[in-house]
């Protein structure tokens, strides 16, 4: 696959989150935040049968000597579906991804400066860090 295919996953990544954050939100509004993350919970479990059996449903979910730090993702999606649920509709759609996108920039830079949880070192270099600036800054400037 070239870097151009993985750019569009990521964006197509990008697009999912502000809509899903989004009927999360009006979802929540209708039926209450706890219900909404349930309801989610539940499609993206039922996916991830889906994906699963469809990749030879191979029965080692924790493989020997796999750290404990590697089942943590389950608690950051929990808190990027709960929190955008509920900001989005505070501080509206648009900043509220800014923000988010603003502390994963800032969050990558540092996980892929120190290689953090096997991920591939990439030194820190004053572009990187001018580029996560950037961000931060359009953020900032959405609400100016």
């Amino acid at each position: 696959m070239t870097n151009s295919l993985f750019a569009t996953f990521a964006i197509v990544a990008g697009i999912a989150a502000a809509l899903q954050a989004t009927v999360n939100a009006a979802l929540a509004k209708q039926t209450g935040l706890g219900v909404a993350l349930i309801i989610n919970t539940v499609v993206v479990l039922i996916g991830s049968i889906v994906l699963w059996a469809a990749s030879g449903a191979k029965m080692s979910f924790f493989p020997a000597g796999t750290s404990w730090t590697l089942y943590l993702g389950g608690i950051g999606g929990l808190v990027i579906i709960a929190t955008l649920a509920f900001v989005f509709p505070r501080i509206g759609a648009a900043y509220a991804v800014a923000l988010m996108v603003a502390g994963q920039c800032a969050t990558a830079l540092l996980i892929d400066h120190y290689g953090w949880l096997g991920m591939p070192y990439e030194a820190l270099t004053l572009q990187r860090v001018l580029g996560v600036a950037l961000v931060i800054a359009g953020a900032v400037t959405m609400r100016l």
